[in-house]
């Protein structure tokens, strides 16, 4: 989260070549294409690329990345471990408590279960095929012809290639979480290992 914050904040330092900023002109239609924002934003009935407009939109996009950032980087742990919990509770609830439950409190606990499994298999996979699109960009890049475009298209392709060469899986706290297919199994494996040693302690 922090490379993908300090990336976005890279890309408006860099310096555009002549024709991307005519391309920019004409695509947004504004007074100073060369100057860029963290996210591109369009605001009706004014300009953002000028002075006061782009300067108080730059620091607010700036500030929201950063909170978010550090808003998600944070709760991330607290994330995987509620659901470690609530999905080892409502399997206990469901395969080895000795209460008897009512098909209605079954039902419930079922579909609480299957919810917080769902939810956290999707963004999981999510994550899994963010991953998959480096590989497609890879060969998009491959098979480009690139060796027939300039020499500034050619270092743009060097630093994407660059970017592409590792995994794309969303990682918080320095690499330390990375969710995946394979993060969605832990849990869940570590899940089945704790109703599995209560069942054992109470035989």
């Amino acid at each position: 989260m922090l490379g993908t914050l300090l990336s976005s904040v890279g890309a408006t330092i860099i310096p555009l070549s002549s024709d991307e900023v005519d391309i920019r002109r004409y695509v947004y239609r504004t007074k100073h294409p060369e100057r860029r924002h963290p996210s591109t934003i369009r605001v009706p009935f004014i300009d953002e690329s000028e002075s006061w407009y782009y300067e108080i939109i730059y620091f607010f996009e700036l500030y929201c990345l950063t909170y978010f950032t550090v808003l998600i980087t944070n709760m991330i742990v607290v994330y995987i471990f509620a659901n470690n919990v609530f999905i080892a509770l409502c399997l206990y609830q469901l395969v080895a408590s000795s209460i008897q439950l009512s098909p209605i409190r079954y039902l419930k606990f079922f579909a609480f279960f299957f919810g917080i499994m769902l939810e956290f298999f999707l963004i999981c996979n999510s994550s899994e095929h963010a991953d998959d699109c480096n590989p497609m960009v890879r060969n998009a890049i491959k098979y480009s012809s690139w060796e027939n475009s300039t020499t500034q298209t050619k270092r743009t392709l060097c630093m994407m290639l660059r970017r592409v060469q590792k995994s794309n899986h969303a990682r918080f706290h320095q690499g330390a979480i990375v969710l995946s297919r394979l993060s969605f199994h832990k849990v869940v494996k570590v899940a089945y290992t704790f109703v599995n040693f209560i069942r054992t302690c109470k035989n």
